[in-house]
């Protein structure tokens, strides 16, 4: 295959990804999520006042409930296109997103054995490219104003210019088993180190979690000074001293990017506050951390977290729509019961709300009293509370059809309540069906990677951008299935390397020109 028909075939495949995200943006926006109206608040408060602001009339108190990278693009999209023009937010969604598959393929060819000879190479990075084009979880979020496309972009990329620096910093493979390997350069990958800090700033402004992505690069740089056969043969001093350096830059990038918001707050709130806090609230609000910890204490699986989490103070509560796993004994449910029903109804005498299908709310004393239940249950099942209940949270996380905000979307279980005026019976036995393929793709592609000495340190890199997410996300009380999609690059750029790799060991042996 020529380079010119080769161009066309990656041409052809990012044409796909565009026509694709282009139509969802089009045909199906979404404006329900209210967390995007948090963001076009942000947005029009910093166009309108200059203020980093949720109020909604003046004065304009600032916050830190939202790390302020989403805004900032929307704004920056409304600044240019009119206030308001949700449109434009997704179409240029659409060529973010884009630009991701894109990267998602240039990650896989870094990930592969650099052994392999360039026309395998390129075949992987072909087939990553087009699983990211086709991918139905990733590309769905550009309907939304929801900072999942941004985060997704620079995820991948993070993850490519840091494979890029690892790269750098490996000795070429010798032409011959007992072949010395080439030297690195006293330079090498430093470059690209700070590259990958300041896609690392970026998505911690965009995404909180971001620190641990490039917490991940970090550990993955230190990695490879420890791990002794990637020296090239060097003294341990001038790898130290290259570590640092490279550690150094990639630092510097994050800093780039996150240390403004952590001065902006250091000066506004004489805070320490590098990203938004978890539970999304200032300090002076109040929040029901008690209530949830007790939810952490039995909630699953994600469909229980709208009910009892986000509908919280919007709908009256009820015992008998709780799982029969949130009781330990029927003394406990009947606590349970008179804590909603404190919830629902207020304290005697109280002031009750004027709407009666209108919760009363939360209070301080309630709000204790789940506390010290959720810490009771913890203590009795310490097993099920910090092994148990998180596995299962990750598993329903990850098998799930990851249909959120398609016109389909909704529960594959139980099937009897499958909507079929949706097709809901064909739709989300489908997605569940893709979802379980790209994970075998990635699995499979896992096992390529472990197999081959000179690529376990993309590998490395990888696991170690993922694993700390799918621990985070297993240990969180409100499992919604969105903050998954960030994993599913990975997977395409995995899977990848499963189908567009050799086919014979003869053939992953064979040494030819690299790709520039």
């Amino acid at each position: 295959m020529t380079r010119r028909t080769r161009a066309a075939v990656l041409f052809g495949l990012v044409a796909l990804a565009l026509a694709f995200r282009l139509f969802l943006a089009l045909h199906w926006p979404n404006d329900e999520p209210d967390d995007s109206r948090v963001y076009t608040l942000l947005a029009r408060n910093l166009l309108s006042w200059g203020a980093y602001s949720v109020s909604l009339a003046p004065p304009m108190v600032p916050t830190y409930v939202r790390v302020p990278g989403y805004p900032l693009f929307i704004a920056g999209v409304y600044r240019l296109f009119g206030v308001g023009n949700d449109t434009a937010v997704r179409v240029l969604q659409v060529a973010v997103e884009t630009a991701a598959c894109w990267v998602v393929g240039c990650l896989a060819f870094a990930l592969a054995p650099r052994r392999w000879p360039e026309p395998i190479r390129w075949r992987v990075r072909a087939a990553a490219l087009g699983l990211a084009a086709v991918c139905p979880f990733t590309a769905i979020y550009v309907t939304t104003v929801l900072t999942e496309a941004l985060a997704v972009a620079l995820g991948a990329t993070l993850a490519w210019l840091a494979a890029r620096a690892l790269e750098a910093d490996t000795p070429a493979p010798a032409d011959g088993p007992h072949a010395t390997p080439a030297p690195m350069t006293p330079s090498s990958g430093r470059w690209w180190w700070l590259a990958a800090g300041l896609a690392g700033g970026a998505l911690t402004i965009v995404r909180p979690e971001g620190g641990l992505v490039t917490a991940g690069a970090g550990v993955a740089l230190v990695a490879g000074f420890v791990l002794p056969q990637r020296s090239g043969g060097a003294a341990w001093l001038p790898r130290l001293r290259r570590v640092i350096a490279s550690g150094a830059m990639l630092s510097l990038g994050f800093l780039a990017f996150e240390g403004p918001w952590v001065a902006r707050n250091a000066a506004v709130f004489g805070v320490f506050q590098p990203t938004a806090p978890s539970n999304v609230a200032m300090p002076e609000d109040f929040f029901t951390f008690g209530y949830n910890h007790w939810l952490r204490t039995w909630v699953n699986e994600p469909r229980w977290v709208q009910p009892f989490e986000f509908d919280q103070d919007r709908v009256r509560f009820s015992v008998d729509r709780l799982p029969p796993w949130a009781f330990d004994s029927p003394e406990e449910r009947r606590l349970v019961t008179e804590l909603f029903a404190l919830y629902n109804d207020g304290a005697p005498g109280a002031v009750r709300p004027r709407d009666p299908e209108t919760p009363a709310g939360f209070t301080p004393e309630i709000d204790r009293r789940f506390e010290t239940l959720a810490g009771e249950r913890a203590h009795r099942h310490p097993v099920r509370h910090y092994l148990l209940l998180p596995m299962e949270r990750l598993f329903w996380l990850w098998v799930g059809p990851h249909a959120q905000y398609y016109p389909f979307d909704g529960d594959l279980f139980p099937l009897a309540s499958l909507d079929r005026e949706m097709n809901q019976h064909i739709w989300l036995p489908l997605f569940t069906v893709l979802t379980l393929l790209w994970t075998l793709a990635g699995a499979a592609g896992v096992v390529r990677l472990s197999a081959d000495r000179t690529a376990r340190m993309g590998l490395l890199l990888v696991a170690l951008i993922v694993v700390p997410r799918l621990v985070l996300l297993a240990s969180i009380e409100n499992p919604e299935p969105r903050y998954m999609v960030e994993l599913f690059p990975f997977l395409s750029a995995l899977g990848g390397i499963a189908l567009g790799g050799p086919r014979s060991a003869a053939a992953a042996g064979a040494r030819g020109t690299q790709e520039a």
